[in-house]
């Protein structure tokens, strides 16, 4: 009997590996495991992996274009099917997606898309240009009601090498209109200790700035703990939720007003599940949009909600 029992245990241990071993093999690159944003990436693909039955592998750029050629080098060794990738830059990261897609590799990218269309089988991502816009939308309303609607916006932009720096940037301003707004000063920052100098240098060049938005969550983060610093009464506005500038919404001291957010879940979600199923050969669209959301301290339920999401994904 224990012979019996041992051989049928040996049994379903080579069936799970071998289920293993026929399971497609993605490779999903995210920039680094250092903020909310790529955390709450990372686990929407691990979640769609676990749904669509496909092994993942994931890899870390670090925000270096030669590691990320190296990330998907190893990928390629590695033998996977399919690469999820958010390209550092959309043109010099073509190269090393070029040389895996020549190889028969399904390349899928996301967060911003590469120049050459005709690298990537699918684009999963917000749109830059609108998501901005909407917020600029909510900014032009609030501010309208501010000093009489004459208010100066000085702008943290990120740097003009991030491939997301000018749709952010042309979408604020497509919609950030009325006759008593100004755009002051632009400073570029990415991180929160050059977001935090940022709205220092800001407020040294422009002392009546109103409102300052900042187009990611590290500038904004950075620009937030520097306003508590000085108990300045500029508006804060960008891009990126975290959980900390969820707190800030919440807080009737705090100075952040509206911030537009990309759903990274969603995100990171959405691409392993166009990968999985593009294996799988199904009809999956060459461009997938994931809707943004701005959250405002107008409607703390919405808040509320993020911050349980959030807490959700930290506990499972």
């Amino acid at each position: 009997m224990k012979k019996l029992v041992a051989g049928l245990l040996a049994a379903a241990a080579m069936m799970t590996a071998a289920q293993s071993q026929s399971a497609d093999v993605i490779g999903a690159v995210v920039y680094a495991r250092d903020s909310q944003y790529w955390q709450q990436v990372e686990r929407g693909m691990s979640d769609a992996a676990e749904k669509y039955g496909v092994t993942l592998q994931v890899g870390q750029n670090r925000r270096q274009l030669p590691t990320e050629a190296q990330v998907i080098e190893d990928f390629v060794t590695r033998g996977v099917k399919a690469i999820v990738m958010p390209p550092l830059d959309v043109n010099a990261s073509a190269a090393a997606a070029k040389r895996a897609a020549d190889r028969g590799i399904v390349i899928v990218d996301f967060d911003t898309a590469l120049a050459d269309k005709s690298i990537a089988k699918h684009t999963i991502g917000v749109d830059g240009f609108k998501m901005a816009a909407e917020l600029g939308t909510v900014m032009t309303e609030q501010l309208s009601k501010l000093n009489g609607g004459k208010n100066t916006v000085s702008l943290i932009t990120l740097p003009p090498t991030n491939p997301n720096m000018l749709p952010r940037k042309n979408g604020l301003l497509s919609t950030l209109k009325g006759e008593g707004i100004a755009i002051g000063s632009e400073v570029a920052a990415a991180t929160p200790e050059l977001g935090a100098n940022a709205y220092e240098n800001i407020l040294q060049r422009d002392p009546k700035t109103a409102a300052i938005w900042a187009s990611n969550s590290g500038s904004l983060s950075g620009a937030a703990q520097a306003a508590r610093r000085k108990s300045a009464e500029v508006r804060l506005y960008g891009v990126d939720m975290s959980q900390e500038l969820a707190a800030d919404l919440l807080d009737p001291n705090g100075k952040v007003f509206a911030v537009a957010d990309q759903q990274p879940y969603v995100v990171g979600y959405s691409a392993i599940e166009a990968a999985a199923r593009h294996l799988k050969g199904e009809n999956v669209p060459r461009n997938v949009a994931v809707e943004s959301k701005v959250y405002t301290r107008d409607n703390p339920s919405e808040i509320q909600e993020y911050l349980d999401l959030v807490k959700s994904l930290a506990n499972n």
